[in-house]
């Protein structure tokens, strides 16, 4: 996954709120200018922009180790707690080793799910993270497949899948096989919808209901894979 760093944007957003106050606050538009020339390296005043200017960064800064020191210490209680699970009982030591040593890593993660995702709550955006930081640190962990459930506050449950150490996971591989087929169903669907003639009516019919045979069984495995794991970690099976 690759990690996204919120600084430039969030201090320039700072710099910019710093520059309309100074410009309400004077009334001249050459203050607020000031501080984004400094902003840019470039300055009018050094000496009061440029402080200005740093200031404001070192502010911005400041937020961004909160927000992360935020999202870390979110991280942390999680799996410290019941509401985390894995097939291996060793990852959850592991996995709070690292957050310890790549805190800033694991922020800069959760803010990009945040950013691709705009809808998605904090909680899901760390439990994608953490899910994250196991596989890019996948060296570290045993060489089986992994599955990781987080028993959310709001939302259902979710169980997360990490290929072993080959490549290969079998949670994957099943979800990828129902979607395969859900496509191929969707597909044969549309080929009876725009059949025409009897003979190719006929055939569309045919060729649809094998799609559905084989999405209801990729659809069976998969959900009796994620049954089997929902059951081991505790969880009740979904209605």
């Amino acid at each position: 996954m690759t990690t996204i760093s919120p600084t430039s944007n969030v201090a320039l957003e700072i710099l910019r709120r710093t520059a309309t106050e100074a410009e309400e606050k004077t009334g001249s538009a050459d203050s607020a200018n000031s501080i984004l020339k400094a902003a840019n390296g470039v300055s009018a005043e050094p000496g009061r922009a440029t402080t200005q200017a740093q200031g404001a960064i070192n502010n911005s800064m400041l937020e961004l180790k909160a927000r992360a020191d935020a999202f870390v210490g979110k991280a942390l209680e999680l799996v410290n707690s019941d509401r985390f699970r894995s097939s291996d009982p060793n990852v959850k030591a592991t996995l709070k080793a690292i957050l310890n040593e790549q805190g800033e890593a694991f922020a800069g993660r959760v803010e990009a799910e945040l950013l691709n995702n705009p809808g998605l709550l904090h909680e899901e955006a760390i439990a994608m993270a953490l899910t994250a930081t196991v596989r890019s640190n996948r060296s570290r962990f045993a060489e089986s497949e992994i599955v990781l459930g987080y028993d959310l506050k709001i939302g259902p449950d979710q169980l997360h899948h990490v290929a072993d150490a080959n490549g290969h996971s079998t949670g994957q591989f099943l979800a990828d096989a129902r979607e395969e087929a859900r496509i191929g169903l969707d597909i044969a669907q549309k080929a009876r919808a725009n059949a025409k003639g009897d003979a190719a009516l006929a055939e569309a019919l045919k060729a649809e209901e094998e799609a559905e045979r084989i999405y209801q069984r990729t659809q069976q495995s998969a959900n009796e894979w994620d049954g089997y794991w929902t059951k081991k970690f505790g969880w009740r099976e979904p209605q």
